[in-house]
């Protein structure tokens, strides 16, 4: 089965296809539940066509390619989680063909083949993680499009232009989340490997990966909200601080399949035969690649399955040398229906009824199905806490969609410019309900009493309903 994919017939890419969406579209049309990245995403999208300006209006730490992308889905389609699962279906599917029309292009294997994207589009598959459309999975196109570009054998004054697009393509991930800037380490080591002149080759590379910030910056300085920008896109997203979504145990059975694959295939390196001097530049290229993956994982506030879609680049490269490895070719069948029957185990747990003997606790990712906010619906509101599950039939109403950031705020009611900001805001517009999990109204009515004062509790515990 698996030597059906060391062809580049477009049969086997029209199978490959088709083999991708059979894994996948089932899932996403069985209609998984809703969840809370989905949910923030879209209602960073919708305040923005409803005419709201990022970071001015919208206090979040999402970049500004994301949000634009989500901003671009609301105009056309509204809250709809299938159209966001079907974008990252075909995001994931364009990334798998560009890597490997790259790596057949460049002849970085001693074949041509579909291994590598197969590989890809099967680990990009095996939970529903895989299926949100995350800054992350939108920046990791940008990334995947750099590859032909830092990989040019570039000669003084002939492929300077490659190298500016490579390092713009670098800018545009980060654009859309943020530490994916640590690619441009790759990028210093693809000048290093394969430019003529290293200084001046990464001078304008460095030169294309600014260019779209410098863009960027300067519509906020006429906007007059580069202060915003830069405290909430620029500042924001270093904090290091590793959080599991899921328990650690059950992200490491989750993730125990790639690893035990990558694992494989990089033994497989070890016995390749004598190679092209370009294929052993590339493999050390993708051996930085598969570092930098590592370390970009620690830069993720919060980790879960869907942090690794950066390591499935350097899978499916390594992967290509222990699926054409000599070891025999029923053992290698073998490996590749383990690794197919894994993948649909784990997506499909839940509609199999496995779930007892794969127990993955993935709860935290979903919002809550039964919530006081089922009581009130086609509200503005505001919610003083964490929980998005209130957003889910309501819009937002003021910019503090983000709690963490809404604390340079909130957080700062000792302060006359925080609480004149705070006045502001709301003079703008009121919610028609605040939900208080904070605990803050009663510090806030003493305050504000102006703005506060016309919210009355409700029968709902930490509810307040505007009523003047």
């Amino acid at each position: 089965m698996i030597s059906y994919f060391r062809s580049i017939l477009p049969s086997r890419l029209f199978l490959l296809v088709l083999l991708f969406l059979a894994i996948r579209l089932p899932l996403v049309f069985l209609g998984i539940p809703a969840t809370a990245s989905e949910l923030f995403s879209m209602l960073v999208g919708e305040r923005m066509a409803d005419g709201f300006a990022m970071y001015r209006d919208i206090y979040d730490s999402t970049a500004p390619l994301s949000a634009f992308v989500y901003w671009t889905i609301d105009v056309i389609a509204g809250r709809s989680y299938l159209t966001y699962r079907l974008t990252a279906t075909f995001l994931l599917l364009f990334q798998a063909i560009m890597l490997n029309v790259t790596l057949n292009r460049h002849q970085v294997y001693a074949g041509k083949g579909y291994i590598p994207a197969l590989l890809y589009l099967l680990m990009g598959s095996l939970t529903f993680e895989f299926d949100m459309l995350t800054p992350l999975l939108i920046g990791n196109t940008f990334v995947i499009l750099s590859l032909p570009y830092i990989i040019t054998i570039s000669r003084e004054g002939f492929e300077n232009n490659r190298l500016f697009v490579g390092g713009f393509m670098v800018g545009l991930a980060a654009l859309s989340y943020l530490p994916l800037t640590l690619f441009l380490v790759v990028a210093a080591f693809g000048v290093v490997l394969f430019a003529s002149n290293t200084f001046r080759s990464f001078l304008l590379m460095l030169c294309g990966f600014a260019f779209p910030y410098a863009v960027l910056i300067t519509y906020y300085l006429y906007t007059n909200t580069t202060s915003f920008f830069l405290e909430m896109h620029l500042a924001q997203p270093w904090q290091f601080g590793i959080n599991t979504l899921l328990p650690p145990a059950h992200l490491a059975l989750v993730m125990a399949l790639p690893g035990l694959i990558l694992l494989l295939s990089l033994i497989s390196t070890t016995s390749l035969p004598l190679r092209l001097v370009f294929q052993g530049k590339f493999q050390q290229l993708m051996t930085v690649w598969l570092l930098v993956s590592v370390v970009f994982l620690i830069t993720r506030s919060e980790l879960s399955v869907a942090s690794f879609l950066i390591i499935l680049p350097p899978i499916a490269y390594f992967g290509e040398f222990l699926f054409t490895s000599r070891t025999k070719k029923w053992i290698l069948n073998l490996m590749f229906f383990v690794l197919l029957g894994g993948v649909i185990l784990l997506r499909y747990r839940e509609p199999l009824g496995l779930e007892r003997f794969v127990r993955i606790d993935d709860s935290s990712l979903l919002l809550p199905q039964q919530k006081p906010a089922s009581k009130f619906s086609g509200s503005t509101v505001l919610v003083l806490g964490d929980d998005l599950s209130y957003y889910e039939h309501n819009k937002l109403a003021t910019p503090y969609l983000n709690w963490q950031l809404s604390q340079r705020h909130f957080g700062r009611l000792n302060e006359y410019q925080a609480v004149y900001e705070l006045y502001l805001n709301f003079r703008n517009e009121a919610p028609a309900y605040i939900v208080d999990q904070a605990g803050l109204m009663p510090e806030l009515k003493h305050k504000l009493p102006s703005v506060f004062e016309g919210y009355a509790p409700t029968q709902t515990a930490a509810v307040y309903k505007k009523s003047r």
